[in-house]
């Protein structure tokens, strides 16, 4: 009996020790978690250097423990920033606008000028901008999609309720549902947009080499006021800068094939000619004021902007 119980009583010892053990390391895991940087991407190319130079451990030699969490839609991204779930999204200035007039303490601190395109189904047969009327261009609510869909009614003298925006956000779905025909039109960011091309869509607009430049990524005004989260952001851009230039070398055509195929879904059967079309991956700039307050014009004229909001404050500059 005697023996039972001092059997039982290290038992009980060795399990309040593996308590303790336990609570410890949940406790420094939370730690680790709470420093290290949380940035919410979308799987587009824009973002592809944030995950190659993880993935690829550039990050790991700058010291940056980098958390990735990963949406296939621009406006979980934002919300994902708005609940503290990130301290860095993929966005646009649009959204940007009209998160922080919502009281979202965020600042817009890096722009891309990547092209967005408008591609059109197989089966639809559009080849110019005004045979658009009564299609269905699938968009992103108040966002850079919805922009340049206005632009393009207008250059087609078209009248804005002339074409039916369903809005799609997941970029996934976007894409499929324009290459079976559920969506007459959509626009598409790369390489989504290649993709489409490849399944026997039609490229009938592109945004390349014209203003304004929405794209954007955006960070709390908590993590900017941080001087070790200032640091880290640094240290962002600075392996995002790195890897372009890999990429742009040439490099890591089997990295990319990857991330095409486990983040941007992309089937097998594409990905060679894909990745062989591997775009140019242009460097960070500061996102332009002009840029800021055409999305404000477009947002005001839509009657979606709070009497007394300017954009004045939206950018902020940081060491790119």
């Amino acid at each position: 009996m005697k023996q039972y119980l001092c059997l039982l009583f290290l038992v009980l010892l060795a399990l309040i020790g593996c308590n303790q053990q336990v609570e410890v390391s949940l406790k420094e895991q939370a730690q680790r978690d709470s420093a290290a940087l949380h940035v919410a991407l979308m799987p587009v190319s824009d973002c592809i250097p944030f995950y190659y130079a993880q993935r690829t451990g550039i990050y790991d030699s700058l010291g940056l423990d980098l958390r990735i969490l990963t949406l296939q839609a621009q406006l979980d991204t934002d919300t994902a920033l708005m609940r503290g779930r990130a301290e860095v999204a993929y966005s646009d200035l649009a959204r940007a606008i009209m998160m922080q007039q919502d009281t979202t303490r965020l600042r817009a601190i890096a722009a891309t000028a990547t092209p967005i395109t408008l591609v059109t189904a197989r089966r639809g047969r559009v080849r110019e901008l005004r045979q658009l009327r009564e299609r269905m261009v699938a968009v992103a609510r108040h966002s850079i999609t919805d922009y340049w869909s206005d632009r393009l009614t207008d250059t087609a003298q078209l009248a804005r309720a002339d074409i039916f925006r369903p809005q799609i956000n997941d970029v996934r779905i976007r894409t499929d549902m324009l290459c079976n025909g559920t969506m007459d039109a959509a626009f598409l960011p790369e390489p989504y947009a290649a993709e489409a091309l490849l399944r026997g869509g039609r490229k009938n607009f592109t945004t390349e080499g014209l203003a304004p430049r929405l794209i954007a990524f955006l960070a709390t005004e908590q993590a900017l006021a941080d001087t070790a989260r200032r640091r880290q952001l640094r240290l962002l851009f600075e392996g995002y800068a790195r890897a372009t230039e890999r990429l742009n070398n040439g490099s890591g055509r089997d990295s990319v094939a990857a991330l095409y195929s486990t983040l941007c879904l992309v089937p097998d059967s594409l990905l060679d000619s894909l990745v062989s079309r591997q775009p140019h991956y242009p460097t960070l700039t500061v996102p332009r004021h002009s840029d800021a307050q055409a999305a404000l014009r477009w947002l005001q004229g839509r009657q979606q902007v709070r009497k007394g909001y300017t954009a004045d404050s939206l950018i902020q500059e940081i060491a790119l």
